[in-house]
């Protein structure tokens, strides 16, 4: 836990020019090994891709290991852990908005920062804070519960984890309430209810504003939500 306070420290101070400044695929290697550690290590809550030819995502940290996918140059991951094998770091990431992942060499990765420009380090607790009602900002928004209602108005209040990480919880009129968790700026889920899983979603942005629908219910979120005004 002390190295990774300290590599947070050296972050904010640009010390690791890998962290705070933005990585060509020539200088993928610039980043210390001592920076491929969890975000509950206080490690950087993504990876992107920074390999020019792109990097292959593998079932297993080996690379003599089965292919799965290529990642584009630029692919945003979720860091899911790194650790050596085989005399090379391989870290344990899942591309953003899927349900699955596998293992890619950290020499073709890099922290990446968030919409905002952050690098987010440490684990996300929005959630945790949504729970406890230890909101941001909150306000009203267009809102339908039921699949070709009408929009109406809703109640949301916005717990926000920086980099674009965020939980909103929505309230319609008759009380009945949804999570909404955001990601690198980007709409993911919602919570499971008795209307369904959450997992039910079609998202796009038309300007500043997010659509999203999430199983029979259909929601439109301006962007200052998740990043403040």
């Amino acid at each position: 836990m002390l190295r990774a306070h300290l590599l947070a420290i050296a972050l904010l101070a640009g010390t690791l020019p890998g962290w705070a400044q933005e990585a060509t695929p020539d200088h993928a290697g610039a980043v210390a090994e001592e920076a491929f550690v969890a975000p509950e290590q206080g490690g950087p809550r993504r990876w992107q891709v920074t390999a020019r030819d792109g990097l292959e995502l593998r079932d297993a940290p080996a690379g003599d290991a089965p292919v799965l996918a290529t990642l584009a140059p630029g692919a945003i991951l979720s860091n899911l852990g790194c650790a050596q094998s085989g005399g090379r770091i391989w870290c344990e990431v899942r591309p953003l908005r899927s349900r699955s992942g596998g293992y890619a060499a950290a020499d073709g990765l890099r922290p990446a920062h968030g919409p905002d420009g952050t690098v987010p380090m440490g684990i996300d607790d929005s959630l945790r804070r949504a729970q406890e009602g230890d909101f941001d900002a909150g306000g009203t928004l267009p809102c339908a519960q039921i699949r070709g209602q009408p929009m109406a108005e809703c109640s949301f209040a916005v717990a926000r984890s920086g980099g674009g990480d965020a939980t909103v919880v929505v309230t319609f009129a008759n009380g009945f309430r949804r999570m909404l968790f955001f990601s690198h700026g980007e709409f993911i889920r919602g919570d499971a209810t008795m209307s369904g899983t959450g997992r039910d979603t079609d998202w796009h942005r038309d300007g500043d504003r997010h659509i999203i629908r999430v199983d029979d219910q259909r929601y439109e979120l301006p962007d200052t939500a998740i990043f403040g005004d």
